[in-house]
């Protein structure tokens, strides 16, 4: 018998010594070195200085165009978000999903500007995009992407465990088939390019967004930004930020949609105000719709009927003007290696979480058109961050649009002071904090500092 109570004492033994061993290779301790006083921090701030001026010079005036294309594929894919769905495929399209696209000319300069009914514009789509309209003069460096991220659209488009956690089983048809669509849109508005003028508004808004994360504890970010583009031939077309979640509609829809986002859309494309309206996600990190309901049906009419109304009150009243200056800064953005917690202060190893989530290169990226700037974050980019952002570029006389989902994902960016949290949005989907939020509004407020003098 006692040999038998030793052999087991030894047994045991060797599983403590495996499971420490297995515990040391896959966790460490949580890296909470400031980031100021980081490589990578040093690696962004020299990134930066190289970001050559504008050009000058060119003072012709810049035209528009815009089209779209409905992004509904010949087969059927995974619902992203997956969660709960547990693989299966749509089985019908609530309503239609798109890609719309705008670009701007300036002689042989042209600029880009995409928006999805995506979750996000996935990496493995915007990869594509270094060579699939080189012909044609477009690239990762003149394209400023983004997303309405709807969580009921097409999935199946990232190759790594957690990606098929989120998007569903991968299907290398999807980013091309995705690319395809960008691509067209992009054409499409090309062709139709004439003179136009631009204008911006914002408007605030009551009972339509909350702070999902800490709730009135937090700020929201509730403007309502519109872009107003007004053609000679008399066409118009909004482009509009908001920063509520595209959530209203859960898992147990089986069927495509772009959520209130999309209706919103819909309305305002048949109410005689708007010939061209598209959507983009802003801050929308800790940022939920306002229920008013719990139906869903009616939720999604509530929220599409609450954006709606405001702008089609005053979107003829916009002011526009023509403009004759557009730039498009493309940064890489550096960032302390992964630090997904499991604990307070134990994350997982570098090596496995990009082993389960993939190890991809993010950026931001500003594109300024006159007196308006969009800001695109690789993110969740949390509302309760707009404000500072937002200061730094009216001093220099800016109107400021940040959208989330530029082409990149690297999870949430929160308020640093709501880090130790134990939620969704802090711990989760917090990858590579702390202090993500502090940092890449840093570099934000610095990438605005850049922009060039209004001269019209």
């Amino acid at each position: 018998m006692k040999q038998i109570f030793r052999r087991g004492i030894k047994v045991v033994g060797v599983l403590l010594v495996l499971l420490f061993i297995a515990a040391f290779c896959c966790f460490k301790l949580l890296n909470k070195v400031q980031y100021k006083e980081t490589a990578f921090y040093r690696n962004e701030l020299e990134a930066l200085k190289k970001v050559p001026t504008n050009e000058a010079g060119n003072t012709d005036t810049i035209q528009i165009g815009w089209g779209r294309i409905n992004l509904l594929p010949s087969f059927t894919t995974p619902i992203a978000i997956d969660a709960k769905r547990g693989g299966k495929h749509f089985d019908g399209v609530h309503d239609s999903i798109y890609v719309r696209a705008f670009v701007f000319k300036q002689g042989n300069k042209k600029i880009a500007y995409v928006s999805a009914d995506l979750l996000i514009i996935p990496p493995t789509v915007t990869r594509l995009f270094d060579s699939i309209l080189v012909k044609e003069g477009f690239d990762n460096n003149n394209i400023y992407f983004t997303a309405t991220h709807t969580h009921t659209s097409i999935g199946a488009w990232h190759n790594s465990y957690v990606g098929e956690l989120f998007a569903g089983k991968f299907d290398t048809r999807v980013p091309l088939h995705i690319a395809d669509c960008i691509s067209a849109a992009i054409l499409e508005a090309e062709k139709n390019c004439s003179s136009a003028k631009i204008g911006y508004a914002e408007y605030p808004t009551q009972h339509l967004v909350f702070n999902r994360l800490v709730r009135e504890k937090g700020k929201v970010d509730s403007l309502l930004r519109v872009i107003k583009i007004e053609k000679d031939n008399g066409a118009k077309a909004a482009i509009i930020t908001f920063a509520a979640h595209c959530t209203v509609f859960h898992a147990n829809l089986m069927e495509l949609s772009a959520d209130w986002a999309g209706l919103m859309m819909t309305q305002l494309n048949k109410s005689g105000k708007v010939d061209f309206a598209s959507f983009s996600a802003g801050a929308v990190g800790s940022q939920g719709p306002y229920e008013e309901t719990k139906n869903q049906e009616d939720e999604a009419k509530y929220m599409a009927d609450g954006v709606g109304a405001i702008v089609a009150t005053n979107f003829d009243s916009i002011p526009t003007h023509y403009i004759n200056s557009m730039r498009l800064i493309h940064l890489p953005f550096y960032m302390r290696k992964p630090n997904m917690r499991v604990m307070q202060n134990v994350v997982v190893r570098p090596w496995l979480f990009n082993k389960l989530f993939g190890d991809e290169q993010v950026y931001l990226n500003t594109l300024q058109l006159g007196d308006i700037v969009f800001a695109g974050t690789p993110c969740d980019f949390s509302g309760e961050l707009v404000g500072p952002v937002d200061s730094v570029a009216k001093t220099k006389g800016l109107h400021l649009a940040i959208t989330s989902f530029n082409g990149g994902y690297m999870g949430y960016v929160t308020d640093s002071k709501w880090y130790k949290m134990n939620t969704y949005e802090t711990r989760t989907m917090g990858w590579f904090g702390p202090q993500n939020g502090d940092y890449m509004s840093d570099i934000l407020e610095r990438m605005i500092e850049k922009a060039e003098p209004v001269k019209n």
